[in-house]
């Protein structure tokens, strides 16, 4: 700016035109919200300051550069220079825009403006089109910043030091997701890694998984092309009602907004995608060479400097076919029953928990009738509950859980009649997705998950996904706490400089542990929680009464009686008003306290009917009509 007076004034319309573009006002269910765009203005400042101060020093070059080849060229004016570097900066600026904000924001290929206005149905069962292939997120923000995209410089093996001397060579023992998510992100920071996991091939199994706003926002932070995949295949639920209801009356008890803190963190809405697509597009993004699958890690030792042979210490790791290898860092990766994790813990019960609840699940050919207005249901009620979820392409998935002791399993061949039976007086909304079930396709399993712990480090060696915080699918954060776990391990690892010692192992694994401990534990404890709200579940004073009553004469029929006249139970009152007063901040806490820096990630807002379907939802969809504990 020091004596332009164009330059400047051309850098300050040039940042308010990139404002009013970047800033986008969306009006949905009534409030009118907004995303800054401080992150790109800033960005186009420091874009413009560079520019500026290489001006003389390529005016130098360009005039040497005829002199020496004995000719005379005529350099542009002050006037044009600055035309040619604001259009130079535009150009790129369309780059990370592609790259991040339009890209969710595009209007389908062969639909006009008007497309954007058209019925939300057709946005569900229209095939969805990927946009043109963008570069990664980190190479726009390279571009932005005048510097070209970084070299990806990942080894093949962890075994090969000779890559990069100065990142430690980790081994992750476990290819799901947290295991996948964990790869990825040590690849897009350029660290050695190699992956092993006990299958030999990656088979289609499970059904749909939800990906909450707080995993898509740790994806798009590790790898944009990869979480654009997952965002262009996925059903959007989370702009849509969620909430619990009462099982029996099918009324609602409360109503979700998981919009809100979506929006205040300008995060991607909640979506569901079939599990093995997910793993397959990880996978698919993880180099081939990086991942040996057919292994499964059976133990390590730690090797000190002084026992070994190179004067470097180590981490020895062994599979069940008795073949070894070495790296610097173990990652365990392998699930809820993770071999790794047993030697990690060795004091003390360290069992995974019976949750009390054994769930059957399938996904249904089955739609309600305002699919475009509902997401996903919780149907509470004593002892057992019920959820179900939208999928997208016509599709429902269920969960119905049943309190039992565990390892009953149902070999009457006939799971549905059962399931049929066990929920009989329950609402309508309920029976009819069991109906709409094939026999063939219900699952069931035990719940199980691991208590807590606060310390996911020992040595070398670094507990991450299931092995670490495996927890009940009440709030759909299995995975997506895995996912975070990748994030930041990746990131603390980066700053690993393996010539300084391997002592910086030591501190950036304990500085994970400080940074996931705590919030992970805090989910789990949600995850409970839920879990033990339909121990305590009476709609009415009288409703399942305990079965010791029925040794007293009388008692059942007084029980009966009473519920006749619905007077809500106490439990029940005092629940929704916790819960009405609660939901906001913990919907809040889990999509918004993610661990995602804002260098790693710029916040963008999906435009509804453009970027995500446009959904006809009243101003007043979320709200409960009545005083808290009585409303409806």
């Amino acid at each position: 700016t020091s004596g332009s007076p164009l330059l400047w004034t051309a850098t300050r319309v040039f940042w308010t035109l990139g404002a009013s573009i970047t800033r986008t006002r969306v009006e949905e269910g009534g409030a009118n919200r907004s995303v800054s765009s401080c992150s790109f203005e800033r960005a186009v400042t420091r874009r413009i300051s560079l520019v500026e101060k290489q001006g003389s020093k390529e005016e130098g070059k360009m005039l040497g550069s005829s002199t020496k080849r004995g000719m005379t060229r005529r350099l542009p004016s002050s006037t044009t220079r600055m035309r040619m570097r604001m259009a130079s900066v535009a150009s790129e600026r369309r780059v990370l825009v592609s790259t991040t904000t339009s890209s969710v924001m595009r209007i389908p290929h062969s639909h006009d403006a008007s497309s954007s206005s058209s019925s939300s149905s057709s946005w569900r069962r229209r095939k969805r089109v990927v946009g043109r292939p963008r570069p990664p997120h980190q190479a726009a923000r390279a571009v932005l910043d005048g510097a070209p995209p970084a070299a990806d410089t990942s080894s093949s093996s962890c075994l090969d030091s000779d890559s990069d001397s100065g990142k430690p060579r980790v081994i992750i023992a476990g290819g799901g997701i947290g295991g996948l998510c964990a790869a990825l992100a040590l690849q897009s920071k350029g660290i050695p890694f190699t992956l092993y996991e006990k299958v030999k091939e990656y088979k289609p199994f499970g059904g749909p998984i939800q990906l909450q706003c707080n995993a898509l926002e740790s994806l798009e932070a590790i790898d944009m092309s990869v979480a654009r995949q997952i965002m262009d295949l996925g059903t959007i639920t989370g702009d849509r009602i969620n909430g619990l209801l009462d099982g029996k009356t099918g009324e609602w008890y409360l109503r979700f907004d998981t919009r809100k803190p979506a929006l205040k963190k300008g995060l991607p809405l909640t979506l569901v995608l079939n599990r093995y697509v997910l793993l397959d597009i990880l996978k698919g993004a993880v180099k081939p060479e990086s991942m040996t699958l057919g292994k499964r890690v059976e133990s390590y030792e730690e090797v000190s400097a002084e026992d070994s042979p190179t004067g470097k210490a180590f981490v020895e790791v062994r599979f069940d076919d008795g073949s070894k290898t070495i790296g610097d860092v173990i990652v365990a990766a392998d699930g809820i029953n993770s071999t790794v994790r047993k030697q990690v813990r060795t004091r003390g019960n360290d069992e995974a928990t019976y949750s009390g609840y054994t769930c059957y699940t399938a996904t249904c050919d089955f739609e309600l009738e305002d699919v475009e207005k509902i997401g996903y249901q919780v149907y509470l009620g004593n002892g057992q509950y019920f959820v179900a979820s939208d999928v997208g392409e016509g599709k429902t998935q269920w969960y119905a859980f049943k309190a039992q002791e565990p390892g009953i399993k149902d070999e009457s061949g006939d799971v549905r009649g059962n399931l049929l039976e066990l929920f009989k007086d329950w609402s309508a909304d309920v029976r009819a997705r069991f109906e709409a079930t094939l026999e063939e396709d219900i699952e069931q399993r035990d719940i199980y998950d691991r208590r807590p712990v606060f310390n996911w480090v020992k040595g070398k060696v670094a507990l991450l996904g299931d092995s670490a915080h495996s927890m009940q699918p009440n709030m759909g954060q299995g995975g997506c706490q895995a996912i975070e776990d990748g994030y930041v391990l990746a990131d603390v690892l980066s700053r690993c400089n393996m010539e300084e010692g391997d002592g910086c192992i030591q501190q950036a694994l304990n500085e994970y542990g400080r940074r996931r401990c705590a919030r992970a534990a805090s989910i789990h404890g949600f995850a409970r929680s839920a879990a033990l709200m339909t121990t305590t579940w009476r709609p009415y004073l009288g409703s399942d009464p305990y079965s010791f009553y029925s040794y007293i004469p009388g008692a059942m029929q007084f029980w009966s009686a009473l519920e006749k006249l619905k007077i809500p139970h106490p439990g029940k009152v005092i629940g929704q008003v916790m819960m009405m007063v609660s939901i906001d901040l913990i919907l809040e806490y889990i999509a918004c306290g993610g661990p995602v820096s804002e260098e790693d990630r710029v916040k963008y807002c999906q435009v509804p009917g453009v970027g995500v379907p446009k959904r006809d939802l009243p101003k007043d969809a979320f709200k409960m009509n009545g005083i808290p504990g009585f409303a409806e």
